[in-house]
């Protein structure tokens, strides 16, 4: 059985996931001299992109650039929308696609795992209705359902800044497998939530 698919039609589509090269300042934690900043978490032109990895949904087609040829991206993305696929990503509706359009990349997610995620859970998209104490991060996500994370993405443009850009792909390509197979899981009602160990049913159609 082809497990990428709803109610026996396959979900054609990509997931996509960025990572920044400049460090986004903390108020918890002082600025590290050797390395470089934005100005915080509005600045995405500041941020710059590192690496973008894309995986289409049913299938192995993998795509990675970095900042070296990152535009070649918008081609992926336009080959996508002419093939009626859906972009999709992790909270990448509040954060990859600013990423991208400021840095001059046009895209526009419209399957947002994580506001579909929130949606089955409370029935909100969004994040200041997340019922008190819960969480929802992919990281806590991938675990509850058997997957884990090799990073955190706080720590990619530090590392990209130390010149360990392999495994900055690495671990962003790493993400994109993580969602796109917890995508897969969700759409076929099989996603457990973190915090209460139930089920999630996808409310889409």
């Amino acid at each position: 059985m082809d497990i990428s698919t709803i109610e026996g039609k396959k979900m054609k589509g990509i997931v996509y996931d960025c990572e920044i090269i400049n460090c986004i300042p903390s108020a918890k934690m002082w600025q590290k001299p050797q390395l470089t900043y934005c100005k915080g978490w509005d600045d995405f032109e500041g941020m710059g992109i590192s690496v973008i990895c894309a995986s289409e949904i049913d299938s192995d087609q993998k795509w990675e650039f970095s900042f070296y040829n990152i535009q070649k991206f918008q081609a992926v993305i336009y080959k996508a929308l002419r093939e009626n696929y859906i972009i999709a990503g992790f909270n990448s509706k509040s954060f990859d696609d600013n990423l991208c359009r400021a840095n001059g990349i046009a895209i526009t997610t419209n399957f947002d795992l994580l506001e579909e995620i929130r949606i089955a859970a409370f029935n909100s998209p969004r994040w200041e209705d997340t019922p008190k104490g819960r969480t929802y991060k992919l990281d806590a996500i991938a675990k509850a359902n058997g997957m884990s994370k090799t990073g955190s993405g706080e720590l990619a443009p530090e590392l990209w800044q130390m010149g360990k850009e392999a495994e900055v792909m690495q671990y962003c390509m790493n993400d994109v497998l993580i969602t796109k197979q917890l995508l897969i899981k969700f759409i076929n009602n099989q996603l457990v939530d973190p915090n209460t160990n139930l089920v999630l049913q996808y409310k889409g159609t």
